[in-house]
């Protein structure tokens, strides 16, 4: 068959990839080079220049089995990630820090003596205590409902000054989002996410960057067009059908350089804006789109200190400063510590979320973006989309991060990839004998 995919992400280009084992894949994708690494920084001017991923994409394989396993399988190497983490205050002030000893895979975190020795620190450490085992006896006992992780703190009594000065800032510089986000997350995807043993396990980084991951898609790719943005795509009479004769059935990708008709089409984009190129939109199929919500968000490249906290004995590889005045808290990377090879370099950060202005001429990159947000809403999202994909003789189909159970990261983003590229093969007559063999990649 032949099917387009909309979108370079990490989606995108997983289901072209696994798709194109049979079938002849066109992957569309409207920047210069696929979406996973089009804000990508190169920190010099050379083609083989250090480039920095933005935002900074590490995991945990506890928590990302599937993206894991698809690492192994395409020959991705990988290295651990110190990912100690400092919380400040307005004023940059340290108030609670945690550190990592290393263990074979296994990461043993730690607070700083002085941290618990505080009253504040100690009713951390106690509501973190708590949290702990109350969140998983209530996940194993299947107790949580649909309650958001707001109502379960609430309702166990968790101390105020864990919630609102860890939880809740680290569930939003997880999940990029507002503390009051943080707060509608539902309790039953929190206490998963840390059941998954990520705060025992060493965080990781594809060791050579998203580029290396997106050159081995990309090898399997039958053909990509960059900058080729879609524009519309509409469903041909017939199209409900599995009648592919004579163009009927079949449905056309309108792009920026052109229109080709397909078998099948994957958008591999956010749900918002899927919603606006499928032109011919059934009802429930808005209304499954439009259920899902998103939150933009800023990252920024850059060499200035003062976004790090005050003291620099207190900086880590994550710093998150929280502030009662700002919806967001602001996460700040230090390049230096995660990346090997710039531990020497002039210091260099990723701040996500930023509440200040760097200082001039202190910039080295910018991206923008929109996080899908997880709330009481999102199970009933997910299940209209399931049913729209159980539909018979379908041609259009959805996946991302949006699209899986759980946080909305490279993990869902590859779930939904795999499993929608299932659903098509399953609509799939065998192959005719010219797609039995994968074509050379092309690169247009």
């Amino acid at each position: 068959m032949e099917i387009a995919v909309i979108g370079g992400g990490i989606a995108g280009l997983v289901a072209a990839w696994q798709l194109s084992r049979r079938h002849a894949v066109t992957l569309f994708e409207r920047h210069a080079v696929p979406g996973f690494v089009a804000s990508s920084v190169a920190l010099d001017a050379t083609s083989s220049g250090l480039r920095i991923d933005v935002p900074l994409r590490v995991f945990y394989p506890g928590y990302y089995p599937t993206l894991t396993r698809l690492y192994a399988e395409l020959g991705v190497a990988t290295e651990p990630v110190d990912y100690a983490t400092t919380f400040s205050d307005c004023d940059g002030l340290a108030y609670f820090r945690w550190r990592n000893a290393r263990l074979g895979g296994w990461s043993l975190p730690y607070v700083l003596p002085q941290d618990v020795a505080s009253a504040r620190g100690w009713r951390i450490v106690q509501g973190a205590l708590r949290f702990q085992t109350r969140a998983r006896a209530a996940l194993a006992a299947g107790g949580l409902g649909g309650a958001s992780i707001g109502e379960f703190v609430a309702a166990e009594r968790i101390s105020p000054e864990f919630v609102d000065g860890l939880l809740l800032p680290a569930i939003a510089t997880i999940a990029t989002c507002s503390t009051e986000d943080a707060r509608a997350y539902p309790a039953a995807v929190v206490a998963g996410y840390a059941a998954a043993g990520v705060a025992r396990q060493s965080v990781r980084r594809a060791r050579d960057g998203a580029d290396a991951v997106a050159a081995k898609l990309l090898a399997g790719i039958t053909r990509v067009q960059c900058k080729a943005g879609v524009v519309a795509v509409r469903r041909q009479p017939g199209a409900a059908s599995s009648t592919r004769h004579a163009g009927a059935g079949r449905v056309t990708v309108q792009h920026v350089t052109g229109e080709e008709a397909f078998d099948h089409v994957v958008f591999a984009t956010q749900a918002n804006q899927a919603l606006t190129l499928l032109a011919d939109a059934a009802p429930d199929e808005t209304a499954a789109m439009a259920a899902f919500r998103y939150r933009a968000l800023e990252v920024l490249m850059h060499r200035d200190t003062g976004l790090m906290p005050r003291r620099r004995a207190d900086w880590s590889p994550v710093n998150a400063r929280v502030c009662a005045e700002h919806e967001q808290p602001e996460s700040t990377i230090w390049i230096n510590r995660v990346h090997p090879g710039l531990r020497h370099a002039e210091p260099l950060f990723q701040t996500v979320m930023p509440q200040r202005s760097p200082r001039d001429g202190s910039v080295i990159g910018q991206a923008r973006f929109e996080r899908p947000l997880v709330d009481a809403g999102s199970a009933a999202a997910l299940a209209s989309l399931q049913q729209l994909h159980a539909q018979p003789q379908r041609r259009v189909w959805w996946c991302g991060s949006y699209a899986e159970t759980g946080v909305p990261l490279l993990e869902s983003a590859v779930r939904s990839a795999l499993a929608v590229a299932a659903r098509v093969e399953a609509e799939a007559s065998p192959a005719p004998a010219r797609f039995r063999q994968r074509s050379p990649p092309s690169r247009h």
